[in-house]
């Protein structure tokens, strides 16, 4: 193989390739990037067996071939090169790397044990990135970090017609919010889980590229759903699993309700939790007449109470909440006001944006002594 490509494009393509590498791989191939160059096209492919991304790269292909290069040496040495073309020359695994007067070589693989990569063929669906990036990141702190239960790691998508809600629970608290789709060639409802981390690691792609929109198209036989974005393509595994009946979860009715600022209603669980840290995290949020309280004490710290205007409805009531559920939730809202619906101080709280009726949150609240 011998191919040339500008130092910044290869950078470029490295950086966004690497995210496939895992930290600790599971086979000793997968710390590595395949870089496959043919007529058509040079690109660089990397996976960690659940995420994978397949980039394309410019560059010129005097010859064609294909071997895998360690990772992370890779584009520390490319990083370090100055600006100018790359020559990459591989002969049988040794990679040779030239660039202005400066000459490496690097002992790579075969590519005979490199996973086959899945590609994208036809997009099904069409979606805005700026829908998508914003709609994700909401409902995304809502799925589980730990993989207990697999499937609650995901976001379960429910396709239908011109639209897909996105539904996430870790079991203590519940994100659901939809997307409407620019194009979609689905014929009928479908519903899949998809791993919160894909779908994050999409989003922090589409927030580098500035692309307008992107595509996805599912492989239900093999179980992966493929993202293109550009000149890159993610393959992810589906979660095989029943998501849990979330509908049974979410309150249709309240006997209290309030509406305040984001931002205020922010600073004083922050302030709060500062004085929760010995208490399990563990804060209180009172709705009285036209005012809602937040307060966290403790017997060896001190107490913090921050009490703020609200428009009130209902009952008097004090609820008890895991802070860093409530700081996930105003961390990524941005209307200027929230609601918030409650039918007693151990029924699950409802939490919603007054500018965007599609999202909604549901915490779970905590019994205290």
């Amino acid at each position: 193989m011998k191919i040339i490509v500008k130092t910044e494009d290869l950078k470029k393509s490295l950086i966004i390739a690497g995210r496939g590498v895992s930290a600790r791989p599971q086979l000793p191939i997968l710390s590595g990037v395949l870089l496959k160059a043919t007529n058509s096209e040079v690109s660089l492919i990397a996976t960690d067996l659940e995420v994978s991304f397949w980039v394309k790269l410019q560059a010129k292909v005097e010859e064609e071939g294909e071997v895998v290069i360690p990772a992370k040496l890779f584009l520390e040495l490319v990083s370090s090169f100055p600006s100018g073309n790359i020559t990459l020359v591989s002969e049988k695994n040794l990679i040779k790397v030239s660039v202005d007067g400066i000459n490496s070589e690097i002992v790579g693989q075969g590519v005979d044990d490199f996973p086959s990569i899945p590609r994208a063929n036809k997009a099904q669906v069409v979606i805005r990135s700026g829908d998508f990036r914003q709609k994700v990141d909401r409902v995304c702190v809502s799925a589980a970090k730990d993989d207990t239960r697999p499937v609650l790691t995901g976001v379960l998508w429910e396709i239908d017609e011109d639209k897909v809600s996105l539904v996430a629970t870790d079991g203590y608290r519940l994100s659901v919010d939809k997307i409407k789709l620019t194009k979609t060639v689905l014929e009928k409802e479908n519903r899949l889980i998809l791993p919160a981390r894909s779908l994050q690691e999409i989003s922090k792609m589409l927030g580098e590229t500035g692309v307008d929109e992107f595509s996805l198209e599912f492989d239900k036989k093999n179980q992966q759903v493929i993202f293109r974005v550009g000149d890159v393509e993610v393959a992810s595994r589906l979660i095989a699993g029943e998501f849990p009946p979330y509908q049974q979860i979410m309150p249709n009715t309240y006997s209290t309700r309030a509406v305040f600022g984001r931002e205020e209603t922010l600073e004083a669980v922050k302030r709060a939790s500062l004085f929760a840290r010995d208490n399990a995290n563990i804060i209180k949020m009172m709705i009285e007449k036209d005012k809602v309280t937040v307060m966290a004490e403790s017997t060896q710290i001190g107490t913090s109470v921050t009490s703020f205007e609200a428009k009130t409805e209902g009952e008097d009531i004090t609820v008890a909440f895991n802070a860093r559920y409530l700081l996930d939730y105003l961390g990524t809202c941005t209307s200027e006001k929230v609601a918030w619906e409650t039918e007693g101080e151990l029924k699950p709280s409802t939490f919603r944006s007054e500018e965007d009726e599609t999202w909604i949150q549901v915490i779970m609240p905590v019994r205290v002594q």
